[in-house]
């Protein structure tokens, strides 16, 4: 009864509010413009499943980091691991974050394709906005987005003049920096300059290796617009990012898991990784009398230094088998020294028109990679693949027409060709430093005539791939601010290889997509409420699940394929702004993901021989998540205004690995963000104290068994940051 009044009282609270809002004719909801369609469109008149967060939507919800997204964007999951990015859209992502595997979702920094998903950590900050597209955008982003892509867009010159500096002291030593000017030299030349610093310990205590999981990041931008002509622009970008830190270390998990603290477990050494990722980017716009013709290319650089030592794999609290690890002693221990050069190339060259009844964009694309990578787990096995390249070629084109002022259709089709391979090998005996310690030298087979080489196996690959993939759409606006909308489209994911010689190198075929979408876009109340909803159903064929397997009696990503596998799911997304100090926003998803057909012929590390993974649920899929988030603003005499808001996060439980094993179950949690801010008179600073995950939940987001001893009670994890809290303050010149 009491719960019953508690509610009865809620909800007449709200009425009076919406009353009063009633009254507030000014107050409206945010516009945010995207460009997800190649055009600038506000994110309510773009017909797709799509989440746009502006630069002060962003800083208000506490969105610091590109993995901070999982909290807000319904249907997504962001987890940090190893060095890299994992993404995960509506159920499908790639943990293969080798220099053979592609990510599922497109990471897209200013319209250039980021190849490497380590990418993804040094770039975000100095935004504009953050665009979320859910489901395949093969036909206009072509390369790696069957499940979506994040496009994150950064603030470029404008013609006036404006400076920010910021500081950020948080717990665990936290240290961060971050700063903006723009310069506006003449009305054809700006200039916009940006720099962020991060310095922190590890959240981990990790006894005798120190600290992992920590932070020493410098990140810095620079654009220059040139707009010689009217129709004419030109804007030259160039970024760099390093971060010289400890490195990341997994947990041990289940029965390798120690009792207490989950932060805290054993590394055999100390760790230390130099990660810089940089590049430059030419675009030039041309604005001609039926068209607009643009330019986009970029060069980029990701060069990783690493030395980690490793965590105990067998049972805690039982005796040291002889070949395991036992990290606090280092004893068994391998010690792995890493390095990676990539080098990418990316050209693309679009025409198009947003104007009159038919908007057309048409374009070609190229992509170029290349990466020479030493892996060394001393003293077991090296890995050494001196020549990795892949490129993508593609032609595009999409195009929406307006049959009545209410109704639209869109239909588009891509060309891609795919061309992947490597040289390389497996080797044994070599030293720390990557020399060969048998006598017959770096070349020479181990298993063959006298002298033993250290060559085990040569790793050779060249494979071609090409798909065409479409779009079919169609859009009615029911009213001027309520739009519907359903699309059918395929998507593909070039496939891919393993170690050892063709044949039996483990090739795995390209994954297709056939996806269908219905949707609405709905605001109401004088923009004061908003309301989104679209439901999808996937059809996976040759679904790419990459676990972790053995090579060379070593861990490693291997990558197969699951003949079928379905997703279907509803999202929902709301705002309301119930007076102009008072807003609620939230989402909640639903999400069925399951292999249909998942077997493999000759069996894995768990089950020899034969295994049948078929009606499992895909990992990363968590039935339900929900967000809420509610702000309130108090406004003083003096202009001042005071902001508190608070947001939580539940997530139903999901599996992390595509056997299902308890060990990589995480359960359901819940986190919770807490916010308080004050903007001073006329905007020129403000300070904001936060708390992160309140709960202080230790969640996982990446999780495999221990596949080298096939032990499915047993195996190695990452757990996103515990409870984060401090205060940042912000200076506008």
């Amino acid at each position: 009864m009491t719960r019953s009044i508690l509610a009865v009282s809620a909800a007449a609270q709200v009425l009076l509010l919406a009353s009063a809002a009633q009254a507030q004719s000014n107050v409206e909801i945010e516009e945010v413009v995207v460009t997800a369609e190649r055009r600038e469109e506000t994110a309510q008149r773009t017909p797709l499943a799509i989440t746009a967060l502006s630069a002060d939507q962003l800083t208000k919800q506490g969105v610091r980091t590109v993995t901070d997204l999982t909290n807000i964007v319904p249907g997504v999951q962001i987890g940090a691991t190893g060095g890299s990015v994992e993404i995960a859209v509506r159920g499908i992502g790639s943990t293969n974050n080798t220099e053979v595997g592609d990510p599922a979702v497109a990471f897209n920094v200013d319209g250039v394709y980021m190849a490497r998903p380590r990418s993804a950590a040094g770039l975000f900050f100095d935004l504009e906005r953050t665009e979320v597209l859910r489901g395949p955008q093969g036909t206009l982003y072509g390369r790696n987005a069957t499940a979506g892509s994040i496009n994150v867009i950064t603030r470029k010159p404008t013609e006036a003049y404006e400076a920010e500096a910021q500081l950020e002291l948080g717990n665990f030593s936290l240290v961060r920096a971050s700063g903006a000017v723009n310069l506006p030299f003449s009305e054809q030349i700006a200039v916009r300059a940006a720099f962020q610093s991060s310095k922190r310990d590890g959240y981990t205590s990790n006894a005798p290796g120190g600290e992992y999981n920590d932070e020493d990041a410098t990140a810095v931008r620079l654009h220059v617009l040139l707009q010689p002509t009217e129709d004419i622009s030109l804007l030259i970008s160039g970024d760099y990012f390093r971060n010289a830190y400890a490195g990341t270390a997994n947990a041990p998990l289940g029965q390798y898991a120690g009792p207490g603290d989950p932060y805290t477990y054993p590394i055999s050494i100390p760790g230390s990784s130099n990660q810089q990722n940089y590049g430059v980017t030419l675009q030039a716009d041309w604005n001609l009398p039926f068209a607009t013709l643009t330019y986009l290319g970029a060069i980029r650089n990701d060069i990783v230094h690493t030395l980690a030592g490793s965590g105990r794999n067998y049972p805690y609290g039982t005796p040291r088998p002889a070949s395991r690890c036992e990290p606090s002693l280092n004893l068994g221990c391998v010690t792995v020294y890493f390095d990676s050069k990539e080098s990418q190339e990316t050209h693309e060259l679009r025409l198009g028109s947003s104007e009159g009844a038919f908007k057309w964009v048409a374009g070609l694309y190229y992509f170029e990679e290349t990466n020479n990578v030493f892996a060394n787990a001393f003293p077991l096995v090296a890995f050494v693949q001196p020549n990795t390249y892949a490129n993508s070629k593609a032609a595009l084109f999409q195009g929406t027409y307006s049959f009545t002022e209410r109704l639209r259709g869109t239909a588009g089709l891509r060309y891609t060709r795919d061309h992947k391979g490597r040289t390389g090998g497996t080797y044994v005996g070599l030293n720390n430093s990557g020399g060969c310690m048998l006598p017959g030298g770096m070349n020479r087979p181990f298993f063959g005539a006298p002298p033993p080489g250290c060559l085990l196996y040569g790793n050779i690959a060249d494979f071609t791939w090409e798909s065409t993939d479409y779009k079919l759409g169609v859009e009615y606006d029911l009213t001027p601010t309520s739009l519907l909308f359903a699309s059918t489209s395929t998507g593909y994911k070039a496939g891919g290889y393993g170690d050892g010689l063709p044949p039996l190198n483990n090739k795995y075929e390209p994954e297709q997509l056939t996806a269908y979408e219905v949707g609405a876009k709905n605001r109401f109340l004088d923009n004061r409420a908003q309301l989104n909803v679209s439901a999808f159903y996937y059809d996976y064929q040759d679904f790419q699940v990459t676990g972790t397997g053995v090579v060379a009696g070593q861990p490693s990503a291997v990558t197969v394929n699951a003949p079928k596998a379905t997703l279907y799911g509803a999202e929902l997304e709301g705002t309301f702004l119930l007076t102009a100090n008072d807003r609620i926003d939230g989402s909640l998803a639903y999400l069925h993901a399951e292999y249909e057909d998942f077997t493999l012929p000759n069996g894995d590390a768990f089950s020899p021989g034969f295994a049948d993974y078929s009606g499992l649920t895909l990992a990363k899929s968590p039935e339900w998540t929900f967000n809420l988030g509610y702000q309130h603003s108090w406004d003083f005499a003096n202009d001042g205004q005071l902001t508190v808001r608070v947001q939580t996060h539940y997530e139903s439980s999901k599996n992390l690995d595509y056997h299902n094993f308890a060990v990589t179950d995480q359960d359901a949690y819940t986190k919770t963000d807490l916010m308080v801010t004050y903007d001073a008179p006329g905007g020129v600073w403000s300070v904001m104290a936060y708390g992160r995950n309140l709960e202080d939940e230790a969640v996982l987001v990446q999780a495999a068994p221990d596949a080298q001893n096939a032990n499915r009670l047993g195996g190695s994890g990452a757990y996103a940051p515990p409870r984060l809290y401090g205060v940042q303050l912000t200076a506008r010149f």
